[in-house]
């Protein structure tokens, strides 16, 4: 069952033309943690609306979110056709879109999807976060700094609670909890913080990890959470675009991997007792070359505040949600300038209370590290992105509110209904 309408709704409620509101109330991608919670019997403040499981059966034991980085609502209806395992949920399953968060970016994602909590709760605005107390910029799923380096190797305080201090739903669910993620992801101070009361299992290659999934389930002696991520498709839409053949292709090769260990080969007494669930975090936009301005290019440190080394704050957030920390006094200055310089990109340019009165960043109460973060000026390009120079070749693009990039799939079925 798909709920194609919801989309079309979910596209009118617009923040200006062409810009989507996120869906905090209903539905969005923050609220799929209380879903989870609430299929394991646990309280949760706010889970997705009951129509994702229409005609689903949920009286399950474990459950089973493959996390599909970057595939974007529009993705889904274009190559629903083309993969089988695609084809199977669009008949079996019961298919929902939803709006991604704000911003429509991995980061903060990733900090809403273990902790449950929204960007104004977990602080995570974007690829780019300043803390002044782990020495500047931070970005955050690396625990690095603005050059990628790993925080343990410049800086003595390493304290992750600064960035984030939330507690993680695996802390909260009375269930196992399995994390299948990519080799190298799980192991920095970051992960730490959200990966807290879960089990990690790292593959080399998608056919690993639905292998991984499988085979945690079929030993499994409790109810199970397997939360699977997959960044492939988001990482060749960067390099590639979004509609490109090898873009397709990857996301091919996630359907293959998840049809086969999952839906074909999981023993069937298990799979009449698991819930699969596909979700996806974002979309991406294409952008031409004549769209993408270098940051350099940007001559704002005159009104940028300083940090404590009295050096400008950078841009923090991300390519497409753009940060500013300005000086008291400049902010009138700085929003003609950057309204001039970036006028191809047609952008929206919120100030500090519209963004708090509009409740961008989620509408529940602001944590202090939302109240820290929050800029004094965002720019949100309609089209386009503004980056460094060694990022100036990517194609797709997201963080921005762009139906692209802000309509996601929300994938519902118990295992057995897709053996069809």
């Amino acid at each position: 069952m798909l709920h194609e309408s919801v989309a079309e709704d979910l596209r009118k409620d617009e923040l200006a033309p062409g810009f989507v509101r996120p869906a905090w109330e209903d539905y969005c991608f923050a609220n799929i943690p209380d879903t989870v919670l609430s299929l394991f019997g646990e309280e949760a403040d706010r889970s997705l609306p009951e129509t994702v499981f229409e005609n689903v059966a949920t009286d399950i034991e474990h459950v089973v979110l493959a996390f599909v980085d970057g595939f974007g609502w529009n993705h889904f209806q274009r190559a629903r056709d083309e993969h089988s395992f695609l084809t199977k949920l669009a008949k079996h399953a019961t298919v929902t879109p939803l709006t991604a968060g704000y911003p429509s970016a991995t980061a903060a994602a990733i900090s809403t999807i273990h902790t449950g909590q929204q960007p104004v709760e977990h602080g995570i605005l974007g690829w780019n976060t300043h803390v002044e107390s782990l020495g500047g910029t931070v970005q955050a799923l690396l625990f690095a700094n603005r050059d990628r380096t790993a925080l343990s190797e410049v800086r003595e305080n390493t304290d992750a609670t600064a960035l984030i201090d939330e507690r993680t739903i695996y802390e909260r669910l009375d269930a196992e909890s399995l994390l299948v993620l990519p080799k190298g992801i799980g192991g920095n101070p970051y992960d730490a913080q959200v990966n807290g009361g879960a089990q990690i299992r790292n593959y080399e290659d998608t056919v690993q990890a639905a292998y991984q999934v499988r085979e945690h389930l079929e030993h499994a002696k409790e109810p199970t959470y397997c939360y699977c991520y997959l960044p492939n498709v988001d990482s060749i839409s960067h390099k590639e675009g979004v509609s490109h053949d090898q873009t397709d292709a990857q996301l091919g090769s996630i359907c293959y991997a998840l049809e086969r260990e999952v839906v074909e080969k999981l023993d069937p007494t298990v799979a009449e007792r698991t819930l699969l669930l596909l979700v996806a975090d974002h979309g991406q936009i294409d952008t031409v070359p004549k769209e993408r301005i270098s940051k350099r290019t940007l001559d704002v440190d005159a009104h940028l505040k300083t940090d404590g080394s009295s050096e400008p704050i950078p841009i923090q957030g991300g390519p497409r949600n753009l940060q500013f920390h300005v000086r008291e006094g400049h902010q009138g200055l700085l929003r003609t300038k950057l309204e001039k310089e970036l006028a191809m990109l047609d952008p929206l340019v919120f100030g500090r209370e519209q963004i708090i009165d509009m409740g961008l960043f989620g509408d529940r109460e602001p944590s202090k590290y939302f109240n820290q973060r929050c800029p004094d000026l965002l720019v949100i390009p309609r089209r386009g992105y503004v980056e460094s120079d060694n990022s100036l070749s990517k194609i797709g693009m997201h963080s921005g509110l762009h139906p692209d990039e802000m309509l996601v799939p929300f994938a519902a079925a118990r295992v057995d209904s897709l053996r069809t």
